[in-house]
């Protein structure tokens, strides 16, 4: 049938472009229900790439997961079109609420194409924005298996007031993880006050959504830093310390 075009964009630094060397870059996938503009995206992108990151978007006009998963892999694979993408063959993907979910079915998906194929793309790790453990009020249907399916180094931004994230459910995530124990980092950082678009009331005496989303910028980009240095065979070969926000933590 017909394809359908999609709004996609890249955001790139002057200071990467043409670099040889410049073989990673990151997937950013956004909400149910928004575009590739919506809530932090377009800060979060902008401070990626100016920290050398390249950051390939797209805007998904439906929820349905299976068309989400084929959007992903277009502007992926229209991106590598770029001068400036050629070399791209490892990525950081990167999901706020349903776009989470896209990440982490996407990254078992590469998985699975990369042990098959070894010139494949390689996914190094993921950052989950607002992962939605649950629909609001709906604290028996949890979708904790899909966490629990990660296989590669996970950083989780999450709202202290998240209705998706009932703090004890969250909690008891994190502890079958752990209990789990998986090979790889678990990283969660808290945006104090925060809800499932990161936003902190602005009554708040504590801290802003400003401070707050400056530390969520920061803690993800050294987690990306630290993702840029794995060697072929998965070893990290150095590591930068996950930052602290102003009010937020990285735990």
């Amino acid at each position: 049938g017909r394809g359908t075009k999609l709004e996609g964009v890249v955001t790139i630094s002057e200071t990467t472009i043409d670099r040889k060397d410049n073989d990673l870059a990151v997937l950013l996938l956004h909400g149910a229900g928004g575009d590739l503009h919506g809530g932090h995206l377009d800060d979060t992108s902008d401070y990626l790439a100016w920290m050398g990151f390249p950051v390939v978007r797209v805007t998904m006009k439906s929820p349905a997961a299976l068309y989400r998963m084929r959007a992903a892999h277009a502007a992926m694979a229209a991106a590598k079109e770029l001068d400036a993408m050629k070399h791209v063959k490892r990525w950081i993907l990167m999901g706020h609420s349903n776009g989470a979910r896209v990440a982490i079915a996407l990254a078992s998906e590469m998985l699975d194409a990369r042990r098959l194929d070894n010139n494949e793309d390689l996914p190094l790790g993921v950052v989950l924005f607002s992962f939605p453990l649950h629909a609001p009020g709906k604290h028996d249907d949890l979708r904790d298996d899909e966490l629990m399916s990660l296989e590669l180094p996970t950083f989780i931004v999450r709202g202290t007031r998240d209705t998706f994230s009932r703090q004890d459910l969250f909690d008891s995530a994190m502890k079958t993880m752990s209990d789990a124990k998986k090979a790889f980092p678990i990283i969660v950082h808290d945006v104090i006050g925060g809800n499932h678009s990161l936003q902190v009331p602005k009554s708040s005496k504590d801290t802003t959504t400003e401070i707050e989303l400056d530390g969520v910028r920061t803690a993800v980009t050294n987690f990306c830093i630290s993702l840029k240095n794995i060697n072929v065979a998965g070893r990290v070969l150095h590591r930068e310390p996950a930052a602290r926000g102003a009010n937020g933590t990285t735990r």
